[in-house]
């Protein structure tokens, strides 16, 4: 039960990150007469957007190999998790291709 509610808020959390990019990123691009879904910004968009899947899987095995350690980017460990979810996803799935 306590999985599926840390899935559930990592989602949440994704989405909510999802939300500030395009924020972000539609302030700067519209401040340059575009559009975030134009060549180099669309990339960015479906990346993060892949991330709202991925996070929830990753967020949950960063937190058990990361108990009792201490990072000096402990404040900033939910943000980097977010931005490497589909690159660590990808790599687990390679490996167990592998195997």
């Amino acid at each position: 039960m306590e999985d599926k509610v840390m899935k559930l808020l990592s989602f949440i959390i994704g989405i909510f990150f999802f939300m500030f990019y395009i924020v972000i990123i539609d302030t700067v691009i519209t401040s340059h007469e575009g559009s975030f879904l134009e060549f180099p910004y669309i990339l960015l968009s479906i990346y993060f957007f892949i991330s709202i899947f991925t996070f929830p899987l990753v967020s949950i095995e960063a937190s058990e190999k990361t108990h009792n350690k201490h990072f000096l980017i402990k404040n900033y460990s939910l943000i980097a998790a977010y931005l490497m979810s589909p690159i660590w996803v990808g790599s687990k799935l390679l490996k167990n291709r592998e195997d």
